[in-house]
């Protein structure tokens, strides 16, 4: 099974860990395309690629997974734009959820 996880990387940069440990398990259920974003080598300004090669890549794994899982307690219009997508592209299996903030 391929997953596509969402999550957002500029503002939720305080929640990588979690962010990494939601990707460790659902690694156990398949392979995730977009296990960079629990990576520590991404910071708050983003990754190292410009705009149009991350959107034209995260179509391309949002195309290609099964499944869509997106975490959406920091809000992110890019998290947004891929449920959109997803959802455009008929996808059954998408999830979403947040954590309550303290």
């Amino acid at each position: 099974m391929k997953i596509y996880f969402a999550g957002s990387i500029r503002g939720g940069r305080e929640d990588r860990e979690k962010y990494f440990k939601i990707i460790e398990y659902l690694k156990k259920h398949g392979e995730v395309l977009s296990e960079h974003i629990g990576s520590e080598n991404i910071d708050h300004k983003g990754e190292k690629l410009s705009s149009e090669e991350i959107f034209n890549r995260d179509v391309e794994w949002i195309k290609k997974a099964d499944v869509i899982i997106a975490e959406v307690s920091t809000p992110s219009l890019g998290v947004g734009y891929e449920i959109c997508f997803a959802e455009e592209l008929n996808k059954k299996n998408t999830l979403s959820f947040s954590r309550e903030r303290q």
